[in-house]
């Protein structure tokens, strides 16, 4: 399957995502306002050529924001409250999950469906009437999936999304683990968007979790295959199975060509991915590639 063209279906988010940066930045000075909207609107002028997909956008464009602003991580304090509140939301409803593949891989798939922009209470306050009723998967290749694990493969990568998301996560990580021989945690390598990197992981004191812990070696929303580092090249190389949660990870992931299976977990938020992959907005994808 083809990368997804951004353009021109992602430029409105391309452009709010800007202006969200520089409000979380500094919400009081037009002037950083007007010049990070003018970077934005150059790169994704420049991208018509060259035809990056979204994630790429978007890393260019908060790349120059931070350089304009100073600032290295501008969602620093929005992920410390998306944590705090993921982890409380956790604690109440950890007791309540069911065991098993599809009972966690349903929780995670739910924790990507979180609009945590939003607002991180409002957006986990329907979690415990979700985590009784069950997620429905639209594409569904869970069997697919415990197949695979019943042959205790050796080396699997667990790819993460949003900061807050990992509580979510946690079963379906650990569930894994007990299936394969090694279980890496992959976070981002530096400040992207609100995803997860070390940082997160070591003020919520949830490092202690994992006993391989990775990094994309990049700064970058979703996989940068032009930036990411050695060390990430060679566990996807060494990989039997590569778990992917959310969209960016999808976007970069799944069109490229790895010699491990891949298995995606993540909800279809926007009508750009609803278009490529054919399945309904609002839906939840638990899809199965297989490698070269």
């Amino acid at each position: 399957m083809k990368p997804l063209d951004p353009i021109p279906q992602c430029v409105d988010c391309l452009k709010s995502m800007a202006r969200d940066v520089v409000q979380l930045i500094d919400p009081s000075d037009p002037m950083v306002l007007e010049k990070a909207e003018r970077i934005s609107n150059d790169i994704i002028e420049d991208a018509k050529g060259s035809k990056p997909n979204s994630p790429q956008i978007a890393n260019r464009i908060l790349k120059k924001i931070r350089e304009l602003t100073q600032v290295d991580d501008p969602y620093a304090d929005f992920k410390s409250r998306e944590m705090d509140q993921a982890r409380k939301l956790f604690s109440q409803i950890k007791n309540e999950i069911p065991k098993g593949l599809r009972a966690c891989a349903g929780l995670a798939a739910l924790g990507n469906s979180f609009d945590f922009f939003n607002d991180p209470a409002r957006a986990l306050a329907g979690v415990p009437n979700q985590i009784r009723s069950g997620i429905s998967f639209h594409h569904d290749d869970l069997d697919r999936l415990e197949s695979f694990l019943a042959n205790n493969p050796q080396r699997l990568l667990y790819l993460t999304d949003n900061a807050g998301e990992i509580y979510f996560d946690l079963p379906l990580y650990e569930y894994l683990g007990e299936h394969c021989q090694q279980i890496y945690l992959i976070v981002k390598g530096g400040p992207a968007l609100n995803d997860l990197t070390r940082v997160e992981l070591q003020t919520a004191k949830l490092l202690d979790r994992f006993e391989h812990l990775a990094d994309t070696g990049t700064d970058g929303a979703g996989i940068d295959w032009d930036t990411v580092s050695t060390e990430f090249l060679d566990l996807i190389a060494s990989a039997d199975l590569v778990v992917s949660k959310g969209m960016a990870n999808f976007e970069m992931l799944f069109p490229k060509t790895i010699s491990a299976p891949s298995f995606y977990l993540f909800k279809i938020k926007c009508d750009p991915i609803h278009n490529y992959i054919q399945a309904p907005l609002g839906s939840f994808m638990a899809l199965w590639k297989d490698g070269k």
